[in-house]
């Protein structure tokens, strides 16, 4: 009896560390949304009282693990911006943006050059193609095409 324990012991241990080995922690995850995207950012002219120009902004972003990362400029100068934030399985995501005003005109209130700033994306990952939009101070959408 007590061989047969320990052989029911001894397997159903190593069934379970081998099911724990075969999970990815969360931070070693690989995603469908995994590789290089280019970002296109377009913000139309604010017709509204600030009256900021419109832009459009291009630059690369990398998902790893989920986490989608992209930066164009020098972090902390002025026209610098950074967006991030992790992608969940369906797609759905929340990115957060920081950066600095470049040229006053096209921001708003119009600050001086590299005045800090940051606002959210709510943005939507298919497994080629994403879309976004901003959600605070102005209207800004964003394109994410996979490369």
């Amino acid at each position: 009896m007590r061989f047969r324990s320990f052989v029911f012991v001894a397997f159903f241990s190593s069934a379970l560390s081998g099911s724990a080995l075969a999970q990815p922690s969360a931070s070693g995850r690989t995603t469908g949304f995994d590789g290089d995207w280019q970002v296109t950012m377009t913000c139309p002219n604010n017709t509204e009282k600030s009256a900021a120009r419109g832009y459009k902004r291009q630059f690369p972003a990398q998902v790893k693990n989920g986490v989608l990362r992209g930066e164009i400029g020098v972090a902390d100068s002025a026209g610098w911006l950074r967006i991030e934030g992790l992608i969940d399985g369906d797609g759905n995501a929340r990115l957060d943006a920081h950066g600095r005003t470049g040229e006053p005109d096209y921001a708003v209130q119009h600050p001086p050059p590299s005045s800090p700033y940051s606002f959210h994306i709510d943005a939507r990952f298919e497994a080629a193609r994403g879309s976004g939009r901003r959600l605070e101070q102005r209207a800004c959408n964003f394109v994410f095409e996979r490369r």
